[in-house]
């Protein structure tokens, strides 16, 4: 006869499934609870992805949508740029540890308020409070001037304009705005943009896509 196990968090109901983040069996009511509130879930879980498919967000307004955030065309015509940001900041952001979709969304905001002012002719970084935004922060820019060095090498009269960057960090920040969960530990918007990511990373193609990373 095969054995019964309890949920290791309410000690009452059936265990159903395994969850990594207590290292114990739990019962469905639980998972769905607890799941990134009192948990920060691995995002390798089934169950987590399941959730994150299935969740409502905030639903999309005219208000809610920047002035000046790009267009499809600018994104397409710029998806060289748009992946090695994309790249960096997921990067970032799993090689920190604690991330949760709040942290990203600090991260972008003062990357924002940076570029802004350098838009303004000054030189000035705007640095994250948040302890993981900032490290999230400081490996995007490190990637990104990897990026702007083998650009120019690559192509001497080639360069990485501050207002191209900036319309993409409007862009990955009004997406984050519209895909959290509001989970207090919630990761709905990484689990996103980690997808949103070529198989195997930003490799060269056709359109010489430059390594940056990896």
């Amino acid at each position: 006869m095969a054995e019964t196990f309890i949920c290791k968090i309410c000690n009452k109901r059936r265990a159903r499934r395994y969850c990594a983040a207590v290292e114990g069996d739990i019962c469905s009511l639980c998972c769905g609870t607890h799941r990134e509130i009192a948990f920060t879930c691995p995002l390798e879980c089934i169950f987590l992805q399941e959730a994150h498919r299935h969740e409502k967000v905030a639903p999309q307004t005219a208000d809610s949508t920047p002035a000046d955030l790009p267009d499809e065309a600018f994104l397409n015509s710029h998806e060289e740029l748009f992946l090695v940001c994309l790249h960096a900041l997921v990067s970032g952001a799993l090689q920190t540890q604690g991330t949760i979709d709040a942290d990203i969304l600090s991260a972008l905001e003062a990357l924002i308020r940076t570029y802004r002012t350098l838009q303004s002719g000054l030189l000035y970084e705007t640095r994250a409070e948040n302890a993981v935004a900032a490290s999230i922060q400081r490996s995007f820019s490190d990637s990104l001037e990897e990026y702007r060095k083998l650009k120019t090498e690559r192509d001497p009269l080639s360069a990485v304009h501050d207002g191209d960057v900036l319309k993409i960090l409007l862009f990955l920040h009004w997406l984050g705005t519209q895909n959290q969960n509001g989970r207090p530990r919630g990761r709905r918007y990484l689990d996103i943009l980690r997808q949103g990511i070529p198989a195997g990373g930003i490799e060269k193609s056709a359109s010489n896509i430059i390594v940056v990373g990896s």
